[in-house]
């Protein structure tokens, strides 16, 4: 999607002055103005909502274990997912909430930051959650004349090109919100919590991997959980190149081999974070 789009941009991209060369090629199998990889990219975003949204919803029952946490700690969890698709927004219950900015559904319920203030501003009674989606969602929209987002059910009325959702490893931050109060969110509870979990991420994105690693730096008693899809005489390889990427200590680092479902439908998983946490800190989760 990223070299689509930069692609696209042709003339007006910087680069353009030392690769010109290259668009005789580039331009005879793309078509007039770009059309084909216009038309390919607008492929894939349409496509992107059939591949996040699966017939079967089940498949992401275990996300569940999300909610066994949260009441097992007493407190709201901060989840900061990279992902689009609604796998956290569907833990929402009459008597578990899920915050993700909006009031209700549709142009007069636009996202508002301030409901992720945990005082007299934000909302009451706190949620169980509170979800920032850094890379956007596949329901959100913005209003054309406003510019303000909101969510939809029905994420058909979303035009390809509309879509709220943000590709590739080179993420540039959108100086706009959500996304800038969402990197700064990031970095603020990074620099506060005593065990940053990680799940399903590969650390493929240098946006994201300078603030953990600022934060792992800031405190020698921080410690970064990582749930990594290898195997089990793999854990410590793994260890060592989350390590040498983020260029931190390999002491501040734990690697639970496994998957994620496998993670968030363990029994004893309060037990198993809070055993993480160098005991001499009381600080929160």
């Amino acid at each position: 999607m990223t070299t689509l789009y930069e692609l696209e941009r042709n003339e007006e991209h910087p680069l353009y002055p030392f690769i010109a060369a290259w668009n005789s090629r580039i331009v005879a199998m793309s078509g007039d103005g770009f059309g084909r990889l216009k038309e390919f990219r607008r492929m894939i975003l349409k496509a992107l909502k059939t591949w996040v949204s699966p017939d079967d919803s089940s498949h992401a029952d275990y996300y569940k274990g999300l909610v066994q946490l949260q009441r097992d700690l007493t407190y709201p969890l901060r989840v900061f997912s990279l992902n689009y698709d609604l796998c956290v927004e569907r833990l929402g219950s009459n008597d578990f909430r899920v915050e993700a900015g909006f009031p209700g559904v549709g142009p007069k319920c636009p996202w508002d930051w301030e409901r992720f203030e945990d005082t007299d501003a934000g909302p009451t009674p706190l949620p169980q959650v509170y979800l920032y989606k850094l890379h956007g969602s596949i329901n959100w929209k913005r209003e054309e004349t406003t510019k303000n987002l909101f969510s939809v059910e029905q994420t058909e009325s979303i035009e390809p090109e509309r879509m709220e959702v943000i590709f590739g490893r080179d993420f540039k931050l959108e100086a706009a919100d959500p996304y800038l109060f969402y990197a700064y969110e990031f970095r603020k509870f990074t620099l506060i919590a005593k065990l940053i979990v990680v799940i399903g991420y590969g650390f493929g994105d240098n946006h994201i991997n300078k603030m953990l690693t600022q934060a792992i730096r800031d405190d020698k008693d921080r410690r970064l959980f990582v749930v990594a899809n290898c195997p089990t005489d793999k854990a410590e390889a793994r260890c060592q190149e989350i390590c040498k990427g983020l260029e931190v200590s390999n002491e501040q680092i734990i690697v639970n081999q496994g998957t994620a479902k496998q993670f968030l439908e363990s029994t004893d998983l309060r037990d198993k974070l809070l055993g993480a946490i160098p005991k001499s800190d009381e600080a929160p989760f």
